[in-house]
């Protein structure tokens, strides 16, 4: 979400949802991840629902990563390792991953 803000592309709920083109997990796995993102306010636009038989993300506005999240992602030890061992790789795989939404 991040490079895609910077890249100037709203991303869409689908687009960083399970079984998408970027990336492949459980429906599960990635509800468990965005409750946390959304509950530790990282993400705006959406709201994670648990009824008695459903969880949900519903979105509420626009999707997108927070001022929060941009500076986790900033000052995260492991997101700055795998910066710094990629290197300019990882941009270019970010914004090649960013190109194809």
């Amino acid at each position: 979400m991040y490079e895609s803000l910077k890249a100037g592309h709203t991303t869409a709920l689908e687009e960083a949802a399970w079984k998408c083109r970027l990336f492949d997990i459980t429906r599960e796995y990635w509800l468990v991840i965005m409750k946390d993102l959304i509950d530790s306010g990282y993400v705006s636009g959406l709201k994670y629902v648990e009824a008695k038989d459903m969880e949900s993300v519903l979105e509420t506005g626009t999707f997108a990563i927070t001022g929060a999240g941009r500076q986790y992602l900033r000052e995260n030890s492991t997101m700055n390792k795998v910066r710094e061992t990629l290197g300019e790789t990882f941009k270019i795989v970010l914004g090649g991953l960013v190109g194809m939404l």
